[in-house]
């Protein structure tokens, strides 16, 4: 666990820990969100958007 706040890459909110992926941060509440995603969700292509521009930003820094 972290010991100072960090922004969460998701929703850009403050957050104390969460999970670290490639040097990014994703606040329990979104991680939480993300276990709950169904594609039927109203919700669903906004959050493969959030993920995809993380997913580009990781292929782009190697």
């Amino acid at each position: 666990m972290m010991d100072e706040k960090t922004t969460c890459s998701l929703c850009g909110q403050l957050t104390l820990g969460g999970l670290k992926i490639h040097g990014e941060i994703i606040c329990p509440s979104c991680e939480g969100r993300l276990t709950k995603l169904r594609i039927e969700d109203e919700d669903y292509h906004d959050w493969l958007t959030h993920l995809r521009a993380l997913w580009s930003k990781w292929l782009n820094a190697n």
